[in-house]
């Protein structure tokens, strides 16, 4: 539909003769108050508008069109007597899409009438594609003036505040989001439903500027879902490793009784066993003359025998454990140095800090694996040990001068040293951080709570 607005009969008709036979719906309208009466109620896909008229001329009509949310899509095409480069260029700035010069070329006249509204009407599709994706979109969709009222929303916005869109047009987002920071590009917020129950959700702000001016775009969307399959994930993942936590306890206990069981029972049969062979060298040993030699035979695989099972039961316990994880750390620290060759230097803050037995074991297995990671792969000419506690938190640190590795790669490996080392961590409330390069070395901190609670946890 095409509207011609003129004051001029005979141009009136002339604009009908040209454009009804090419198939165009026209009405028209004598003067600017009629044309606009028509705009409201029939909405015209084009405008030709004549901009010399008696009382409301063609700009004001068109200044009061634009400055219409409903009309001021509508392309406008002035059509003037005059040939005045100032006049076009203040109704192109007022919005116009074109001029039309009198007398009028038909053949121009439909071309250009043509071509405006075969852009008017792809631009009303891709709009009103556009108004679909954010209407049905899964998100609420808010825009807000600069003095934060509500101008839009979208259905999902309905659905998820139990207001109607009457309802929340005009009324400040607070009622929405209580706390909204326009200065943040996005946010974790609370939001309040119309009932009073409040949620959680994600906004993001994106600043717009339109032809009402610049306009707020808030996405909110609502995290209730995600955030309780979150919080079921972790209070999973905390579930498991209090398992493994109590598992690696139960673990140690059965290495504690085995190695003193090997220690105790193994042990005192085979010094037992040394000592009859050694009577019986001295009881029998004039009697034959092979006999001392097979008697030191014997001897010799005893006490290989001892050193056997004193070794089995130092790696399943360490008896400097028994005598708490300071002494621990020193025999680990030189068993490190005996075996390698590598010098490892030990230091602590405070000798007599308390440990208890939990937190001892996860410090000497940590700092035990640390040390055969460096002996395996490091290469270095010295390790160094710390202990010491900071504030509430005891601190340990492994470092080595060695060739350090490629953290990235190893972490995409997920080797179950670094990660059984973390979680060990973790189970305790605490955390294990590496820093490695490629020639310059690794440092391996460790941090858990210096308390704990009776039932074992962190406080």
């Amino acid at each position: 539909m095409v509207m011609v607005v003129d004051d001029t009969p005979a141009m009136i008709r002339l604009m009908q003769t040209t454009l009804e036979p090419a198939g165009y719906e026209v009405i028209t309208a004598a003067d600017g108050p009629a044309a606009l009466q028509l705009v409201e109620s029939l909405r015209p896909d084009l405008i030709l508008l004549d901009v010399v008229m008696p009382g409301m001329d063609g700009y004001a009509v068109c200044d009061r069109l634009k400055s219409t949310e409903m009309t001021r899509a509508i392309p406008i095409i002035f059509v003037t007597a005059s040939d005045d480069a100032d006049a076009e260029a203040r109704g192109l700035a007022m919005g116009a899409v074109d001029f039309v010069s009198k007398p009028i070329n038909v053949p121009v006249v439909l071309a250009r009438v043509r071509t405006h509204l075969a852009l008017y009407r792809h631009s009303r599709s891709v709009e009103g594609m556009f108004r679909d994706v954010v209407e049905f979109a899964p998100d609420a969709f808010i825009l807000l003036d600069e003095q934060d009222l509500i101008v839009r929303v979208n259905h999902r916005t309905e659905q998820l505040f139990g207001y109607s869109r009457d309802q929340l047009i005009g009324q400040p987002m607070t009622w929405l989001v209580p706390e909204l920071d326009r200065m943040a590009a996005s946010a974790d917020v609370q939001c309040l439903r119309m009932d009073g129950t409040a949620f959680p959700a994600e906004i993001s702000l994106s600043p717009m500027e339109t032809a009402m001016g610049t306009l707020l775009m808030v996405l909110v969307r609502d995290v209730t879902e995600r955030r309780q399959a979150e919080r079921e994930l972790s209070d999973s993942r905390q579930r498991l490793r209090d398992m493994t936590a109590r598992s690696e306890v139960t673990r140690e206990g059965e290495r504690k009784h085995i190695a003193r069981e090997i220690h105790d029972e193994l042990g005192q049969v085979l010094t037992a066993l040394r000592m009859e062979i050694s009577f019986v060298e001295m009881r029998f040993g004039a009697l034959d003359s092979a006999l001392p030699d097979r008697v030191s035979t014997m001897k010799t695989l005893v006490d290989r025998a001892i050193r056997g099972v004193r070794s089995v039961s130092a790696n399943l316990r360490p008896p400097a454990l028994n005598e708490g994880l300071v002494s621990a750390l020193e025999w680990l620290c030189s068993e490190f140095t005996r075996h390698t060759g590598t010098p490892c230097v030990f230091s602590v803050a405070d000798a007599d800090m308390p440990f208890d037995e939990t937190r001892s074991i996860v410090v000497f297995r940590i700092v035990q694996e640390s040390l055969t990671n460096i002996s395996r792969h490091a290469r270095a000419s010295q390790a160094t040990v710390s202990l010491e506690r900071r504030g509430s938190a005891l601190c340990v640190s492994i470092a080595d001068d060695g060739s350090g590795f490629d953290l990235g790669a190893v972490d995409r490996r997920r080797t179950f040293g670094l990660l059984g080392m973390r979680e060990r961590a973790i189970a305790l409330g605490g955390s294990l951080d590496v820093e490695a390069r490629p020639g310059h070395g690794t440092v391996v901190r460790l941090s858990i709570p210096a308390e704990l609670d009776p039932d074992g946890g962190k406080q």
